[in-house]
């Protein structure tokens, strides 16, 4: 008994980091022999741990929100063996958010990230040609970018949704070069693995790592809620470039 009240004390003590850390660890990581469904129920936990680490743990928001789509990819295959429903993932925009603690540049340059994704996503989708690029994601991208606009600019209408940006600053460009990816629209090499991949989920993985290194490049000090939001938002692109064929190994995510 004295060493189970050790253990229960010392997990009442644990700072938010280090119980997300320890839950994420514990769910993604099975003991050798685990049975697949009971390492499908015990890894249930781990998106949501990995996001909680994102925004908890000082210089592992990158490691976080990319194990979170990493996880959940994991779940989606094993929910496929077990006939089980896949992991649900809502829309990637951020509906409902009216303020984040974060500055303005780093907000700007994921505006940009969405903006620019959104562009390609569109132009390709016109070509009809490349997997994946729907003018769907197009808009829920530029519909993402809108609202980091609104949160730098802090412009909402009293329902909450973005207001007329009237004279406040815009970063975003609209029209962005895309040669290489109109080359070569069904698959392209990954510029940070180096890998061939399809020509979407490269679009997909860089528009999450893009915002991962806004976040991370950011000077100012951000609550643990702002960054749980951004964190949610690059996780969902990462999971999606995931769906769309990018590795998920750590080779890929981790190069």
């Amino acid at each position: 008994m004295p060493r189970l009240a050790d253990r229960a004390e010392a997990e009442r003590t644990m700072s938010p980091c280090e119980s997300a850390l320890t839950l994420a660890n514990f769910a993604t990581t099975p003991a050798k022999g685990t049975p697949l469904m009971v390492q499908y129920g015990n890894g249930l936990a781990a998106p949501l741990a990995w996001i909680d680490v994102a925004g908890h743990c000082s210089g592992r928001f990158a490691e976080g929100t990319l194990r979170n789509a990493q996880t959940k990819q994991r779940l989606t295959v094993l929910a496929g063996k077990f006939g089980h429903s896949t992991p649900e993932v809502t829309p990637a925009r951020l509906d409902g958010i009216t303020s984040a603690t974060i500055d303005r540049s780093a907000l700007d340059a994921m505006a940009i990230a969405e903006d620019r994704a959104g562009f390609a996503l569109e132009v390709l989708a016109a070509r009809g040609v490349t997997a994946g690029a729907t003018l769907t994601l197009s808009d829920m991208h530029k519909t993402a970018g809108q609202q980091l606009v609104s949160l730098a600019n802090k412009r909402f209408s009293d329902s909450g949704s973005t207001a007329d940006a009237g004279d406040s600053q815009d970063p975003r460009q609209k029209v962005y070069a895309i040669d290489q990816l109109l080359a070569d629209p069904t698959t392209i090499e990954d510029k940070a693995s180096g890998q061939t991949v399809p020509t979407a989920s490269a679009i997909e993985m860089d528009c999450a790592r893009a915002e991962i290194k806004a976040v991370a490049d950011s000077t100012s000090q951000s609550d643990s809620d702002t960054l749980l939001v951004l964190a949610a938002l690059a996780a969902k692109h990462a999971y999606t470039a995931f769906q769309l064929g990018y590795p998920s190994g750590d080779s890929a995510l981790f190069a």
